[in-house]
């Protein structure tokens, strides 16, 4: 729901590094020239990679496009995802239009909110018994129809798997160049396969405060860590209002550097 104003305020860079890939929902409403992205999630990068390939793509859509909506197939999903991840040099393999395939399943057949945390292959699958909030096998069915709109933009980013810090470490600070930032937020992000401490929230604050010239664009809950962190002297709070996985309201900030 919030991914355009993202795009908005790095409207006009020719350059734009997005560190923490996550969803990528706000990849949709980039338009720079070039786009490096960076996740250390394997399964997200698999995705991405057979998303923008023409071939498997289609194979992927095909595939789940046939799946039954059912707890049997998101448990053998679940069991293969989790089977890849006790592999060694699970980063070099070739992508699989399996694994996407699999990966895909286990976010969108389970419960909300699961992904990308330490329960994304244990969640049950998403059933409803009433008919507030939408039917989950919609939901899914949707999702596997936009990837049709997701191989364009795939194809239009480069993607690394590298730690943050070296990262940054790597982005030249010019004017015409900007960040997209969206680290795990403090206490929300802690159950996160890849979490977040308050020693690194502050290593990373104190790393981008060190840009100049480069737009920075920082995406977090209202914590008292982040109040701390990006004071509302130096950094500007763009206040948006987004929903929980329970489609309830959910206050978040879009911070950027204050003129």
């Amino acid at each position: 729901m919030l991914a355009k104003y993202a795009g908005r305020l790095l409207q006009g860079c020719e350059w734009v590094g997005v560190p923490f890939a996550g969803g990528m929902c706000e990849l949709a409403h980039m338009n720079a020239r070039t786009m490096l992205v960076s996740d250390l999630h394997r399964h997200v990068i698999n995705l991405a990679m057979v998303v923008a390939d023409q071939k498997k793509k289609a194979e992927l859509i095909d595939h789940l496009n046939n799946r039954l909506f059912h707890s049997d197939v998101l448990d053998r999903a679940q069991k293969r995802c989790l089977a890849r991840e006790r592999m060694p040099d699970v980063g070099l393999q070739i992508e699989s239009t399996q694994w996407a395939v699999d990966y895909f399943v286990c976010c969108w057949m389970a419960r909300n909110g699961t992904a990308g945390t330490t329960d994304e292959f244990k969640a049950g699958l998403s059933v409803r018994w009433d008919a507030g909030g939408g039917d989950s096998v919609v939901r899914f069915r949707n999702a596997a129809a936009s990837l049709e709109a997701w191989h364009k933009i795939a194809q239009r980013c480069t993607f690394v798997c590298i730690d943050v810090f070296d990262f940054l470490d790597k982005v030249k600070d010019k004017p015409e160049h900007g960040l997209y930032l969206d680290a795990p937020w403090p206490t929300d992000g802690d159950h996160y396969k890849h979490t977040f401490t308050e020693a690194q929230q502050r290593r990373l604050a104190d790393r981008l405060d060190q840009f100049q010239h480069c737009r920075l664009v920082i995406r977090y809950g209202n914590h008292p860590l982040i109040v701390e962190l990006y004071h509302e002297d130096k950094w500007k709070w763009n206040r948006l209002t987004g929903r929980t996985v329970l489609n309830k309201p959910k206050q978040e900030v879009l911070i950027t550097r204050r003129c």
